[in-house]
């Protein structure tokens, strides 16, 4: 049986086929889940597109680049369903993807895009990497297995 979703490792802007698309850039192109290993030892979701250099996360109150990194995809013969889920305040659904302790996958609007980015449950909101920084909402989607 193959899983819904799995991480494939990538660098550079590429993303491999039946990556999940999150979300969109104000223009219209699209952004995907992605993650990364921060200094930390944490492994933290972002954005990524064909457009960037590399994976986009929100950490410490910025927008890091990071060059090697991991995009979200779902095989198209894998078993299950996801969906994304409106949330707010730190709060997530049960069987909510996450890539670390305390830290889930979503997106949130930006400036007439659709982002993906980080929830930190401990902290009550998400992190969105934009412009250089990493901003924060208390409203935002959180994607988590239906089925």
């Amino acid at each position: 049986m193959h899983y819904m979703a799995v991480w494939k490792s990538c660098s550079g802007g590429s993303i491999p086929p039946s990556a999940v698309r999150a979300g969109y850039e104000e223009d219209g192109r699209p952004l995907f889940v992605a993650r990364a290993k921060m200094e930390d030892g944490t492994m933290t979701p972002g954005k990524a597109g064909c457009h960037l250099p590399g994976a986009h996360i929100p950490w410490g109150g910025k927008e890091i680049i990071v060059q090697n990194y991991q995009i979200l995809v779902q095989p198209v013969n894998a078993i299950g369903h996801y969906e994304w889920k409106p949330c707010s305040g730190g709060h997530v659904p049960q069987n909510a993807l996450s890539t670390d302790k305390g830290m889930y996958v979503a997106r949130c609007h930006q400036e007439g895009g659709l982002v993906p980015c980080k929830v930190h449950v401990d902290h009550g909101c998400a992190y969105i990497p934009y412009g250089g920084g990493e901003r924060s909402s208390s409203d935002y989607e959180v994607f988590y297995r239906v089925k």
